[in-house]
C-alpha cells in the first residue's frame, strides 16, 4: 500500500467557523501545509514522499470535487495505478470529462474533453473510476514526450496488463496524438526491466545507434549465467544501466549488505568480460541518462556508432 494513502487530510469545508479559523491560524504558524483550497496536511507529512505518492495525495485532496461522470486519466491515472511516469508530475489532477469536447484547466483539474465517449473504467480509486491500462498508456503517449511515455508502455507490457494489439485498438479509437503515441507503442518492450532501461532505449533511438539485444544471457556450461541489460553484438559492447537501488534499496538487497552487492556485481562483470566477444562494458547511471551527450560520449568511446 502506498504511503500516500495513510496521510491524514484535514478538510475545512464542513467545519464550524471557530474550528475553521483555528485551522487557518495553525496554517499561518506553519503547523499545517495547504495542498489545495480547503485541504491541508500536517507539517512535514509530505517530506520524503516519492513524486508519484505526492500526486496521489493531490488526487485524494481533489476527490470531493470530482464529478460522477469523470474518469481519472493521464498522469493521475498513472499515479493511482502505480505506473512509473518519469516526467514532471503535474500540479493539477487530470480527468477525462464526457460532458465536453474541449480541454479546460481549472484551479484543481485539467479536464480532457472526450464528448460522449467516456473511457471505459478499468478500476476504481476511492470510489472514482480510473482509465484502463491501455487507455492510460495511450493518453500519456499521445500527450507526453517519448522519454516519459515509454517507461509506462514497457511497464504495462512487462506486467501483462495489456498487449500491443490492445494498445493499437485503443489508439485507433482516438483522433489526436496518433503519430507520437504510435512511436511509443511500436517501441514498447516487455523485456525492459526498469524505467531506467526504458529511458536508455529512448536515448539509443535519439542517438541513432544500432538496435541492441535486450536481456542477453552470457553462459558457459557448468558456470554461472549473467543476463545483461543491452548487448551490441557487432560492436562487442555491453551496456548496463546502473541504478543505486541495487546497492541501497532493502527490497533489492534482500539479506545482502551494500558491500556484498558491490562484490557480487564486480564478480558478475568480470564473468561477462571474460567472454572473448565482449570488448567493452559500459555502465550508465540515471544522471548519464538525463544527459544525452554523456551517453553519446560513452557509446562512441566504446565503438558504438551514433548519428
Amino acid at each position: 500500500m502506498s504511503a500516500a494513502n495513510d496521510i491524514e487530510l484535514i478538510r475545512t469545508a464542513n467545519l464550524p467557523g471557530a474550528e475553521r479559523r483555528s485551522i487557518e491560524r495553525a496554517a499561518r504558524r506553519g503547523d499545517l501545509e495547504r495542498i489545495r483550497p480547503g485541504v491541508l496536511v500536517r507539517r512535514g507529512a509530505l517530506d520524503g514522499l516519492h513524486p508519484n505518492d505526492r500526486h496521489v495525495v493531490l488526487v485524494r485532496a481533489a476527490l470531493a470535487r470530482v464529478r460522477p461522470s469523470d474518469v481519472l486519466s493521464h498522469e493521475s491515472a498513472c499515479a493511482v495505478l502505480g505506473y512509473p511516469f518519469t516526467g514532471w508530475w503535474p500540479p493539477k489532477v487530470h480527468v477525462a470529462d464526457p460532458t465536453t469536447t474541449h480541454t479546460r484547466v481549472t484551479a484543481c483539474f485539467v479536464r480532457h474533453g472526450v464528448g460522449h465517449r467516456r473511457p471505459a473504467p478499468g478500476s476504481v480509486f476511492r470510489g472514482v473510476a480510473v482509465t484502463t491500462p491501455a487507455r492510460t498508456v495511450i493518453d500519456v503517449a499521445s500527450a507526453r514526450p517519448l522519454l516519459a511515455a515509454l517507461p509506462v508502455v514497457d511497464h504495462v507490457l512487462r506486467h501483462g496488463l495489456t498487449d500491443p494489439d490492445q494498445l493499437r485498438r485503443e489508439l485507433a479509437e482516438l483522433h489526436q496524438g496518433h503519430a507520437k503515441a504510435r512511436i511509443a507503442i511500436e517501441m514498447g518492450s516487455a523485456a525492459s526491466d526498469s524505467p531506467a532501461e526504458s529511458v536508455c532505449r529512448v536515448r539509443f533511438r535519439q542517438l541513432g545507434t544500432p538496435a541492441p539485444l535486450q536481456q542477453h544471457a552470457f553462459h558457459r556450461p557448468g558456470e554461472r549465467t549473467a543476463v545483461v541489460d543491452f548487448w551490441f553484438p557487432e560492436q562487442g559492447v555491453v551496456v548496463e544501466v546502473d541504478g543505486r537501488g541495487k546497492y541501497e534499496d532493502p527490497a533489492m538487497l534482500g539479506n545482502r549488505t551494500t558491500a556484498d552487492a558491490h562484490w557480487h556485481e564486480k564478480q558478475r562483470e568480470d564473468f561477462v568480460r571474460s567472454f572473448p566477444e565482449v570488448r567493452f562494458v559500459i555502465r550508465l547511471t540515471w544522471a548519464d541518462l538525463m544527459d544525452p551527450d554523456a551517453v553519446r560520449a560513452k557509446l562512441v568511446r566504446a565503438g558504438v556508432p551514433c548519428r
